[in-house]
């Protein structure tokens, strides 16, 4: 691709995706990020998470960053906006492999590879990646990974691409079904279908994923030794039956509510139509080689999937499942590329063109929507500890001062009804599990947790059930806080 090509590309792809997450690039805040303001970013990256998890290029990051100790808010601001500009150059380098496969001298046909390249890279599940302050990481991996597979598959470059891989699971291993399945898109795509030869052009990809996550493996192996630390839970606690029973129920909800960040029943009709009008499109032109082609890349993204099946619940991390969010894109990919070859498109090629359409804008809408779900999460948090803030200053102008805090949630969850899904999943004050740290974080106050609240005083002084969402009450320091759910 030409330079200049690239930069208009990168460019629009940048301002797109800056609009769209705008919600995001004013700042956000997930529980990991409130730990950091407690604990500072290097003891965060030492003793908290980052080497706990294995995950030593994180810590040294994050060490470095410490140095220079800025801001919160500042330090995800340019977060974001680093991992933008990276997706962003994994949407030019996307656009790049199907430019390579496709003639895109007509504006049309460099609309359709940028609205495939873009919600190849940006799909609906990239909202759970990017809430996080060390996103720019964990995106840069999904760089390399395409990186990788271009060096090994397009230029020939096995020892390259093995080290851009390497590079790409230390950045972070939970993006390797995306290796995995943009491997399988690419060679495809290269050899043009699944033969001996097909699996003689992707076995150095295979091999060459299979040995970093080997590396990944010994590094978070060394962890305990080198550092004298346990592992997180997240590595310890690791139940592989119950994972994969979990995992299983998971991929009901992704087909069908796709975790409740893509429309209802979308992703399902959208695969589905693109099934059935690709099976209509090969036996009517007797070409069964191309059919065999779309289902296999479309079962190739579902069952990348069963990478991460023992390891880590969907539920729990859906960014894990990012691969998924690909699969559209990734067989709409490969039947551009393969079928939409005449000067007038015929009536199938239209069909797929409004699909590719509505699965752009669906996507779009769907970022944008979860951004500011997530984000109202962040809201219903901090309006609940200035509203505990408001009642402790009440308190102190009466002289009395509060150094403690109990908190008890009641309720059936009646109350809980009137928000969404995701708002829910990322408010730890509607989740039940509202701390100090997360009080600290938003008013500044620190304060000491009791455990609930003592059967006598709750029958004294609280309605239980109340019409009132918080109810407060002190005896002494401490403040007692009833939340009806």
């Amino acid at each position: 691709m030409e330079r200049k090509s690239k930069i208009i590309l990168l460019t629009i792809s940048v301002i797109l995706s800056t609009i769209i997450l705008c919600f995001f690039v004013t700042g956000f805040y997930s529980i990991d990020t409130i730990r950091i303001y407690t604990q500072g970013y290097e003891e965060y990256a030492t003793k908290d998470a980052y080497i706990r998890d294995g995950r030593l290029f994180s810590a040294l990051i994050f060490i470095i960053i410490g140095l220079f100790d800025p801001e919160i808010q500042t330090m995800y601001i340019i977060n974001i906006i680093i991992a933008i500009i990276i997706l962003s150059v994994s949407v030019v380098e996307i656009y790049a492999i199907i430019k390579r496969y496709k003639n895109l001298e007509k504006t049309r046909n460099k609309a359709i590879a940028f609205m495939l390249s873009y919600t190849y890279i940006f799909n609906f599940l990239i909202v759970d990646i990017l809430k996080y302050i060390d996103s720019f990481i964990i995106v840069t991996s999904i760089l390399l990974f395409i990186i990788s597979i271009k060096k090994i598959i397009i230029e020939k470059k096995n020892k390259t691409g093995f080290f851009w891989a390497i590079l790409g699971v230390i950045c972070y291993q939970g993006t390797i079904p995306v290796y995995v399945a943009t491997a399988a898109l690419v060679t495809l795509l290269e050899n043009k279908q699944i033969n001996k030869n097909y699996f003689k052009k992707i076995l150095p990809c295979a091999i060459s994923i299979i040995i970093a996550s080997i590396i990944s493996v010994v590094i978070v192996t060394l962890v305990p030794v080198i550092t004298d630390m346990n592992l997180t839970d997240r590595i310890q606690g690791i139940h592989i039956k119950s994972n994969l029973w979990k995992n299983w129920v998971a991929i009901v909800n992704l087909v069908f509510y796709s975790l409740y960040m893509f429309p209802t029943y979308g992703w399902i009709i959208i695969a589905l139509s693109i099934i059935v009008i690709s099976f209509i499109y090969g036996i009517k032109n007797k070409n069964i080689n191309f059919l065999v082609n779309v289902l296999f890349i479309f079962m190739v993204y579902i069952a990348s999937l069963l990478i991460i099946f023992p390891i880590q619940p969907i539920i729990v991390a859906p960014r894990v499942a990012l691969v998924f969010g690909q699969t559209i894109s990734g067989v709409l990919i490969y039947i551009y590329c393969t079928c939409f070859n005449q000067e007038k498109m015929n009536g199938y090629e239209k069909m797929l063109l409004i699909i590719i359409t509505i699965y752009f804008i669906l996507t779009i809408f769907s970022i944008f929507k979860g951004c500011y779900e997530y984000k109202l999460g962040n809201k219903l948090d901090q309006e609940f500890a200035e509203k505990m803030e408001n009642e402790i200053v009440r308190l102190e102008e009466q002289g009395i001062e509060i150094e403690q805090v109990g908190i008890k949630y009641t309720g059936n969850g009646q109350n809980i009804q009137k928000y969404n899904k995701l708002v829910c999943d990322q408010s730890a004050y509607i989740n039940g599990f509202y701390t100090m740290t997360l009080n600290e974080f938003y008013t500044g106050r620190v304060l000491s947790r009791v455990q609930g609240i003592p059967e006598e005083i709750e029958k004294t002084y609280f309605e239980n059930p109340s019409e009132e969402e918080v109810q407060f009450h002190n005896e002494g320091n401490i403040l007692y806080v009833l939340i009806d759910l």
